[in-house]
Formats: structure tokens, C-alpha cells, sequence
């Protein structure tokens, strides 16, 4: 017997979800993201790496495309936990849903100078430029690039 047709658009939206299409997140979930985050962030710069990872899993969680605890994740995987190739995989996601957005360009140019890929670096470095001359980031971390 086949089932029938709401049954069948139910199987097709769990495969959807579970082929990774994430969806965005009502008001209440952009709120509890931004506070996950946020508190993840107050942990990283107390060096509590491990709560700061547990708030930025549960962000992520919530919102898998969160480009903001995406690039803060990979910032203290890369300098407070030297995990360079899950730093990198974070910042490749976050460039994935916001292709210009400087701070993580900036950060993934640090990421890949930290591990000696200075051609890579400096083509990434680039695209921050490019994108945002005048961010505070982009002007400090010229000299180390050129």
C-alpha cells in the first residue's frame, strides 16, 4: 500500500531537514542565538574554552548558519584551542552564507598566516580589503599582508 500524499510531503520535509537545509530561526530563536553567542564570547575572553564551546554549540544548533558564532567559534578554536583545521572548517561555513563579511575574512587571513599558508592568507586578506577598506581590521593587519 503507498502511503498517502501528507504522509508523503511529511518524509520529504524530514529529508529536506536532514539533508542539512537549515531554516532561519523565529524572532525568539535569532534572540536565544544572539545570547548564546554572546555568552560564549564572555567565556572565551575569561579562557573558559570549553563553556565558551558548549554556549557556541547550542547557538549553532539553533542556528547552523549563525555567521557571527560561526567566526567566533573558529577565532577560539584557532587561538585559544590551535584547532586549525576545525577553525578553518568553521570560517569556510561562514563565508558560505556571507561571502563578504570582513571580520571573518580577516580572521580566516590570520587563521591561514598562523599556519604558514601565506599565499592563501594574503589572497583571503584581499577579499577583505576589497570588500571593506576602511574596517579597523582590515587597516591594522595591512602591513602584515602586503
Amino acid at each position: 500500500p503507498q502511503p498517502d500524499m501528507q504522509h508523503q510531503q511529511h518524509q520529504q520535509h524530514q529529508r529536506g531537514q536532514s539533508a542539512g537545509r537549515a531554516h532561519k530561526p523565529d524572532a525568539r530563536g535569532e534572540k536565544e542565538v544572539e545570547a548564546l553567542c554572546a555568552e560564549a564570547d564572555r567565556f572565551q575572553q575569561a579562557r573558559d574554552y570549553e563553556r565558551a564551546e558548549l554556549c557556541f554549540r547550542k547557538a549553532l544548533a539553533v542556528d547552523p548558519r549563525h555567521t557571527r558564532s560561526l567566526c567566533n567559534y573558529a577565532y577560539m578554536l584557532h587561538v585559544g584551542k590551535r584547532d586549525f583545521a576545525k577553525a578553518e572548517e568553521l570560517y569556510r561555513r561562514a563565508l558560505a552564507v556571507e561571502p563578504t563579511r570582513t571580520a571573518t575574512l580577516c580572521n580566516y587571513a590570520y587563521l591561514l598566516h598562523s599556519d604558514k599558508r601565506m599565499d592563501e592568507a594574503r589572497q583571503i586578506f584581499l577579499k577583505a580589503r576589497d570588500s571593506n577598506p576602511d574596517h579597523p581590521w582590515v587597516k591594522k593587519n595591512t602591513a602584515l599582508f602586503a
